[in-house]
């Protein structure tokens, strides 16, 4: 009974101690730019396995409704302002286990 309970707690102490927080970073070839000018986003995040980007932006834009779950994408915007693009990046494939978020502002003129 003890050697099992001991075990059990060991495997436990194992499975839990794997975990391992991402660290999400963005990388961009550009920050502010003009309408229809195509930005690159690209994750530099460490120990993460899935990535889910999301945008939001001035009231309207179609941007807003957008997101992608690649490690690189690239956007050009339609409509002038200032936009947040915020990475989510997940331990795990399919977008599972621990995650983290970052976030880059973006000026379309």
């Amino acid at each position: 009974m003890r050697i099992a309970l001991l075990a059990s707690f060991l495997l436990l102490l194992f499975a839990t101690s794997c975990k391992k927080t991402p660290e999400p970073c963005i990388e961009t070839d550009q920050t502010a730019v003009g309408v229809g000018t195509e930005i690159t986003f690209t994750s530099c995040s460490e120990k993460s396995l899935s990535y889910i980007w999301e945008i939001s932006g001035p009231e309207g834009a179609p941007e807003n409704e957008m997101g992608w779950s690649d490690i690189q994408f690239s956007h050009a915007f339609t409509v002038p302002g200032t936009y947040t693009v915020t990475l989510t990046a997940y331990e795990d494939f399919s977008f599972l286990g621990e995650s983290a978020s970052t976030e880059v502002t973006i000026v379309i003129g």
